[in-house]
């Protein structure tokens, strides 16, 4: 939407301030809603959610194409953004993932966690291309078809909810009495799986709710103004926009090697530092003058913030379980929602205030260092003795 943002406002002489409130507005329905989607993900799984969604996601970007004023926009755009965030995303996707991996599910949801930024460097600039010679409503044809062919039928065909359903187990491995694995990896150990009421009343999931959203409002603070503040220092635009793509290529690279690096470190020991290395980089900003700057904290930043998100999913899957996964996330996921909706607009904000991003953004640095911390004290706690009712 940030490319479509500027042909959107021109052609129907709308603030841009008007225009981003329906993107604000849908991501914190999105994150409202998510707790219910969690619940459906549990008990139903992606095959059924992700069909569903990418279908109204079509409808949704066709809709756009036909509406002529402010509020229509604001009812569609809301209903797609709230719909395909949770059923094609986020919260089904992640869940499956959940499911189907325990050995390997760090790798899992690093691979998962990548398509967002790889879709996103990626698809900008397939649609900066058909706009130029088709227009802004072409883009969302386009992309209406591709929902239909590439998720709406194959999803039926290939998803399914857990391993059990087909007589499997996770990560490929055997049932007792069942022949060794040709892979020669031991079988994970079973997971003890929380419930909701049981993961909200220790203190490990608040502390790790209270630091991703302040990791979260940071990194969405810092990314969404990232091209107006290289404007600011006289970097030219099409280099910023440039450095913009990198930020995003980069940081799905960088959801792939911490889900990876998960599978032999701590995921709460990389979680930390990865915060830490994202104030680091946030200061580097603060210096940036040159296109060469532009780029390296492209670079940084995209390595350091987009992992965090990855490596709290897996921490939530280690410290809880794969039983409620998609209830325990759905009732995270709205913090996390909260936070990108409300850390632009922080940025704007003190940017009006003080005719800069040089306040906010040392503002930042301190607040993802408060994250780190938060964060280190959130060991995996203890499960809970149960009257009835064995482990999963």
């Amino acid at each position: 939407m940030s490319i479509m943002l500027k042909p959107l406002t021109q052609e129907f002489g709308w603030s841009r301030t008007a225009a981003t409130g329906a993107i604000t507005t849908g991501t914190i329905i999105a994150g409202l809603l998510s707790l219910p989607f969690g619940r459906l993900a549990d008990r139903y799984g992606p095959r059924l959610l992700s069909s569903i969604g990418a279908v109204i996601t079509a409808g949704v970007y066709v809709a756009i194409t036909k509406f002529t004023n402010l509020w229509q926009f604001y009812v569609v755009y809301v209903i797609g953004r709230a719909i395909s965030t949770n059923t094609l995303a986020s919260i089904a996707p992640q869940t499956a993932a959940v499911n189907w991996f325990r050995r390997f599910r760090g790798r899992a949801l690093g691979l998962l966690a990548m398509a967002t930024p790889l879709g996103s460097s990626l698809l900008a600039i397939i649609a900066q291309l058909i706009m130029v010679d088709h227009g802004w409503r072409t883009v969302f044809l386009v992309f209406a078809f591709a929902v239909i062919f590439l998720q709406a039928i194959p999803a039926p065909l290939i998803l399914r909810r857990r391993p059990e359903d087909l007589g499997l187990v996770p990560d490929g491995d055997h049932r007792a009495g069942d022949p060794p694995p040709s892979s020669g990896h031991p079988p994970a150990e079973t997971e003890f799986s929380w419930t909701l009421s049981e993961a909200i009343r220790t203190l490990a999931l608040w502390l790790i709710i209270t630091s991703i959203f302040i990791a979260l409002t940071v990194n969405a603070g810092v990314g969404f103004h990232l091209v107006a503040y290289y404007t600011d220092a006289g970097i030219d635009a099409t280099v910023a926009v440039g450095a913009m793509s990198l930020y995003a290529f980069t940081g799905a690279l960088a959801s792939l090697i911490w889900g990876f690096l998960t599978e032999k470190f701590s995921e709460r020991l990389l979680a930390t530092t990865v915060l830490l290395l994202s104030a680091a980089a946030i200061l580097y900003l603060l210096l940036v003058k040159t296109i060469t700057g532009a780029f390296i904290f492209a670079v940084l930043f995209g390595f350091t913030s987009r992992g965090e998100g990855t490596l709290v999913n897996i921490i939530l899957a280690q410290y809880y379980g794969r039983g409620s996964y998609g209830t325990i996330s759905g009732f995270v996921y709205p913090f996390y929602m909260l936070a990108l909706g409300f850390g632009p607009l922080i940025s704007s904000l003190s940017f009006d205030l003080t005719g800069s991003y040089q306040t906010v953004f040392t503002l930042f640095i301190a607040l993802t260092i408060i994250a780190a911390w938060l964060l280190w004290l959130a060991k995996k706690p203890t499960p809970p003795v149960r009257e009835t009712g064995p482990a999963h």
